[in-house]
Parts: structure tokens; sequence; C-alpha cells
């Protein structure tokens, strides 16, 4: 939900979906502390959207992508919570069908990514099934130094392959 999250990762999602490069299943959910709805959520990305994306809008692209839209509120130690995201995102798969596909865009602090990499796997969201791929996107910068990024380098490669985590610098 944030400044990052609203001034291009939701722009290019919706670029994406726009040029025809995102399946139409594709759903998106936002997890943050905010006391927000899915309704107030997809607004957020709606005004991202039509304020940072680089193709045009169009409305009959947007409605599509909104039905995948969902918002859990929560923090990243709140083990309710991430049963409620995987419980949501079990729901977006049935319904979207998305074939149990997941990327988990972390853009996180730095000093959040041990916690949340854990809850990802003590909640079952990590386990590539029948097929399925899982994906982890780690937005930098990645710890504070050189001990540090290599910390949180063995935290999350224990859970993670090197082939199912991406870097974006």
């Amino acid at each position: 939900t944030g400044d990052l999250s609203r001034k291009k990762l939701m722009p290019a999602v919706y670029d994406l979906a726009n040029r025809g490069l995102l399946p139409p299943g594709f759903s998106l959910i936002g997890f943050a502390r905010r006391d927000w709805e899915d309704e107030d959520f997809a607004q957020v990305v709606h005004d991202a959207v039509k304020e940072h994306s680089r193709t045009p809008f169009r409305e009959e692209v947007w409605q599509q992508l909104s039905q995948g839209m969902r918002f859990v509120q929560g923090d990243f130690d709140d083990d309710v919570a991430f049963e409620t995201l995987r419980a949501t995102i079990e729901e977006l798969d049935k319904a979207q069908g998305t074939g149990g596909n997941f990327a988990f865009y972390l853009s996180v602090p730095p000093r959040s990514f041990p916690v949340v990499i854990q809850q990802l796997k003590k909640h079952g969201l990590a386990d590539q099934q029948g097929g399925s791929w899982r994906r982890a996107v780690i937005e930098k910068p990645f710890g504070h130094d050189l001990k540090s990024a290599e910390e949180l380098n063995r935290v999350v490669h224990e859970v993670f392959t090197s082939d199912q985590v991406l870097d974006r610098k």
C-alpha cells in the first residue's frame, strides 16, 4: 500500500493487463495494517493506475482486473491475518482459475523479511503442489550491509529455492 506500490507496481500490473500479458484470472491481494475493505483497496489501485500507468486507461480492462482484487488487513506477525490471507488466496484460486500459481511481492522493510517469510512457510503459502509454482519477489534494499543481507538470504532460502526468488532492483 506504500508509495512504491502506488507509483510503480500497481500501474505496471495494469499495463501488463492492458497489453494482454496477464492471464484473465490474474488476482491481486493487498496485505497491510490499514483498516480497508476490498473496495477501498480497489479504489487506491484504480487511482494509482489512472495517475501513473504508461498505457491508456480502458474501463473494460479495469473491470476484468478489479474482479480479482482483495485486501487482507493484518500485521506481519499475526497468524489470524495469514490464515485469512491463505483463505483469500484459495478462494481466488478457485474463482479466478489461477492454477495454484502465486507470486508474493515483498515490498517490506528488511527487518520484516524474516517474519514474513516464516509466516508464508508456516501457513503453507510457499509450498508448490501439483505442478503449481510459488515465487517470492523481493524488493531492494535487502539488508543494511553484507552481513545482514547474507542472513536475510539464508532466511529466504530456508523457505524458497533459488529459482523461486526474484530480486527486483
